[in-house]
């Protein structure tokens, strides 16, 4: 495998893991006072508010749910595969 593909590759990988703890982080409010914890939400709010501008969440009762966190993790995995797809096929992986 190229270089190149496997840095792509590495880059989306983290930014993921970025976004699952991002999402974790939200859901517990006493972890956000860590500095560790606030950079996690802010390093993968750009990319999720694009979403949440859109979609609203969802409320049940008195709880709200928040939908466009799902649509966002699964464009970037569509996207993700595309570009994989993609480097693969210009750097002749297959």
């Amino acid at each position: 495998m190229n270089a190149l593909a496997r840095l792509v590759e590495w880059m989306f990988s983290i930014y993921w893991f970025v976004l699952l703890a991002g999402a974790v982080v939200e859901m517990l409010p006493d972890v956000r006072q860590y500095r560790f914890a606030r950079w996690l939400i802010e390093f993968a709010t750009p990319y999720l508010r694009v979403f949440r501008r859109n979609i609203r969440p969802l409320t049940i009762g008195r709880m709200s749910f928040d939908v466009s966190w799902v649509i966002g993790a699964a464009v970037y995995l569509v996207i993700e595969a595309g570009v994989d797809t993609t480097l693969a096929q210009l750097l002749g992986k297959y």
